[in-house]
């Protein structure tokens, strides 16, 4: 009976989104490269790295397929995007890459549209924010009522439905025949289907090899079943995982550097059913679930019962992390910033990241009068202004610490952020927290524990904490 209720929950959740309202840079960032070690994300200077961003954004799934509209020009529009995204002190973007876009034609890339892609790549490497590349894909096609995938890769009868911008009941063609069938070819490799789509990764990951901004890949955003998956689920997962492996092998094949960023279905959003399931057989690996539940539709169950159900939730995808061993980032989450309990509902979500340590990107930065599939959902108005109740979003959070995070947390009433951690003498760089200053002022409230030094850099708020170079507690207060 559980399992069948928990079935039925993330049915009626997965059916509810439409309720929300309506070639490289020639010189490289100097971002730290990351790399995944015992289960955190470290980066080349030994510091334990937390990412907080935003996904950019759903605006991309139609075309020209950019998360802005190209007004007055696309440089001008990106310049714009790229400096609402870093007013929130956010250091990691999901970049939607879109199939269909980038392969029009199999076996030849539309060069036009992988500029542009760079060109969002160098912008957001400019302002310190490291990227995710998500290959975006909702119910496979817009044939189908979604995204992702061109018409080459869908059987040749279903070419000729209409293109959709996405309905308002998408969720429910997951389920129709056309889409089915196209996952069961994909997971299969019918034609040599996932073939091609590991060689687009490969493509990507050679592009990028000398950006350490970008640090890896997701090869699938909100993986459904095909047919067979629907009736063998567990069976289904090791497709799922061999599509993992195959893009992970392609992209490892130009850069081990990279991170793999796994999602598991989406029928899992409100916490992971199995958390003892094999992981896929990649390195770097990336746990990166989404968390979806009915407050994320402002339907309410009560603050504390909302809490705990969050709690309880990512508490599923850890103890999966853990078995894994890898981090956990959250790809998605979020409310619409137009409801008005937003602001209550991000802090319950984070005050569950903050307590796991964990990463993770917002749904969703767009600038558009245009929305896909009525999910009225970004941190921006269409004219590109911050919409108020998103502000919530602007919390701080360490970036980078010099040894191991034992704990943070954040009192939205107070303003107060305390970070406990245990510092290793092999971390050569600052501990760096994201302070920002609507909240913090000219920083008189920093209590350092042992005393230490510290300096405060208003161009990029954050607050640099040097290492003591020796092992040992440490503990950060800030306060307005």
């Amino acid at each position: 009976m559980k399992v069948i209720c928990r079935v039925a929950l993330s049915l009626v959740l997965f059916f509810s989104l439409a309720a929300v309202p309506v070639a490289p840079a020639e010189a490289a960032s100097s971002l730290p490269a990351i790399s995944v070690k015992d289960g955190r994300l470290l980066d080349d200077a030994g510091r334990q790295v937390v990412l907080r961003g935003v996904n950019a954004g759903g605006r991309s799934k139609l075309p020209p397929f950019y998360p802005f509209e190209p007004e007055p020009d696309f440089q001008t529009a990106l310049t714009r995007y790229a400096d609402g995204i870093a007013s929130f002190g956010f250091n990691v973007v999901r970049l939607i890459v879109i199939y269909e876009a980038a392969e029009p034609v199999r076996g030849q890339y539309d060069e036009e549209y992988l500029k542009k892609f760079d060109a969002m790549v160098e912008a957001f490497a400019a302002r310190g924010i490291y990227i995710i590349v998500d290959s975006h894909q909702d119910v496979f096609s817009r044939r189908f009522c979604g995204d992702g995938f061109p018409d080459w890769a869908i059987r040749e009868k279903y070419r000729g439905l209409p293109q959709h911008e996405g309905c308002r009941l998408w969720n429910v063609h997951y389920f129709s025949t056309p889409a089915l069938d196209s996952f069961n070819r994909l997971y299969e490799n019918d034609d040599g289907l996932r073939d091609s789509y590991a060689a687009f990764f490969k493509m990507l990951a050679e592009r990028y090899k000398n950006e350490p901004a970008v640090i890896g890949f997701e090869p699938m955003n909100e993986p459904m079943p095909g047919s067979y998956g629907l009736i063998h689920y567990t069976k289904w997962y090791e497709q799922l995982f061999a599509l993992y492996e195959a893009a992970g092998q392609a992209v490892h094949a130009a850069d081990p550097r990279y991170l793999i960023f796994a999602d598991l279905c989406p029928l899992e959003n409100q916490g992971a059913w199995n958390t003892r399931r094999p992981r896929p057989r990649v390195a770097n690996l990336v746990l990166a679930p989404h968390y979806y539940d009915l407050g994320t539709f402002s339907v309410s169950i009560g603050k504390g019962l909302e809490q705990r159900a969050i709690n309880t939730g990512i508490a599923r995808f850890l103890e999966l992390g853990r078995a894994w061993n890898t981090p956990v980032l959250f790809s998605e989450y979020g409310i619409s910033p137009l409801f008005q309990d937003a602001p209550e509902y991000i802090n319950m979500l984070y005050s569950a990241f903050d307590a796991g340590l964990v990463s993770g990107t917002f749904w969703e930065a767009s600038v558009s009068p245009l929305t896909w599939g009525w999910e009225n959902t970004s941190i921006f108005e269409p004219d590109g202004s911050v919409r108020p109740r998103a502000l919530a979003l602007d919390r701080p959070y360490p970036r980078a610490v010099a040894g191991n995070i034992e704990s943070f947390s954040f009192d939205p009433a107070s303003r107060r952020f305390e970070l406990t951690w245990s510092e290793s003498v092999s971390a050569s760089a600052a501990t760096e927290i994201y302070a920002p200053p609507r909240l913090y002022g000219n920083m008189h409230g920093v209590t350092l524990d042992p005393p230490g030094e510290w300096s405060y850099d208003a161009a990029r708020a954050v607050l640099r904490i040097a290492p003591l170079m020796r092992e040992g507690q440490r503990r950060v207060a800030i306060a307005p």
